[in-house]
């Protein structure tokens, strides 16, 4: 008698992975090394949020200049010469003058929708209203918008609500960070208008982290979900956030395959698969394809990664 394999049901869950922002990104970053083969390249911090895309270009001689702890303006000291490339996330003006000042050039990959956002604030500031900015601590997006926009008002979470004192009578602007949680991001807004319910919102959640926390919550019958990608990517852990939400009993966020544990997955299982925005395809696609073939009471081998094929 031949015994079936003890597998897992496996749901691809589209969209997922790349947005257009990093497409552009990735895009500006190969064109300048072509177009300067022999050129010194830097990237201050991180041109998007995934360590095997920072390794996969030092193929390119590429250097990512990133040192936890130290601000952009900081890194900016580690860069002498050569072209600098700013990072998909924004950067203020002020290190833009700085980099410049020292001889460098400078390329901006900056994403389109964060361009939107500094747009929308700076038009805010213009007409004289107040700005309330509803982002993440540290997180070099919001980093950028309160270095060029000192007098907005930073809101981290709901609790912070309590400690705004806005003048109720002047204009106020409420918008965000592009890549939050739909879900969360509604209770700070609703929380915020209780208070000053006069504001005007603008909501810059970007189309690519919408579409791809909707394509979780549309899952309603998941026995677990599988979240690739960088553990610094805020997109990424809005998703496994969203999945929880949306009361998938076991979520979890890996970088790769080298960070999958099958232990706690049972056969027969329902499994979704999704990845951050700024998750290489081939990095899930890896996942998913062992997953679907993997038998859990002899699971075979994991392949290796192939940083060639990463971007």
């Amino acid at each position: 008698m031949i015994k079936k394999k003890a597998g897992l049901e496996i749901i691809d869950i589209k969209p997922r992975g790349y947005c257009k922002g990093v497409v552009q990104a990735l895009r500006i970053v190969k064109q300048t090394r072509d177009e300067n083969p022999e050129a010194e390249i830097s990237i201050l911090g991180k041109i998007v949020h995934n360590r095997y895309i920072t390794e996969a270009l030092n193929y390119y001689r590429i250097k990512t200049i990133d040192i936890p702890g130290l601000t952009r303006e900081e890194l900016l000291d580690y860069v002498d010469y050569g072209i600098l490339i700013l990072s998909a996330h924004g950067t203020g003006k002020k290190i833009v003058e700085m980099a410049e000042a020292k001889g460098l050039t400078v390329i901006d990959a900056v994403c389109n929708d964060v361009v939107s956002t500094h747009g929308i604030i700076d038009q805010a500031f213009t007409q004289g209203k107040q700005v309330v900015f509803i982002g993440k601590h540290n997180h070099p997006e919001t980093e950028a918008v309160l270095q060029n926009y000192p007098l907005a008002n930073l809101i981290t979470q709901e609790s912070d609500v309590n400690s705004l004192n806005l003048d109720s009578d002047q204009d106020i602007l409420i918008t965000n960070q592009t890549t939050l949680s739909i879900i969360e991001i509604q209770n700070i807004i609703r929380t915020i208008l209780i208070k000053y319910p006069h504001a005007e919102v603008n909501n810059e959640i970007c189309g690519a982290t919408r579409v791809r926390q909707e394509a979780i919550i549309n899952q309603t019958s998941l026995d677990a979900l599988v979240v690739v990608g960088d553990p610094n990517s805020n997109n990424t852990a809005m998703l496994a956030q969203i999945g929880l939400e949306n009361n998938i009993k076991y979520v979890v966020r890996i970088e790769s395959i080298e960070d999958l544990v099958l232990d706690d997955f049972k056969a027969g299982w329902r499994v979704g698969i999704t990845s951050g925005a700024s998750t290489p395809t081939y990095l899930t696609d890896m996942v998913s394809h062992y997953l679907k073939n993997v038998d859990l009471e002899k699971p075979y081998e994991k392949p290796i990664i192939d940083l060639s094929k990463i971007i």
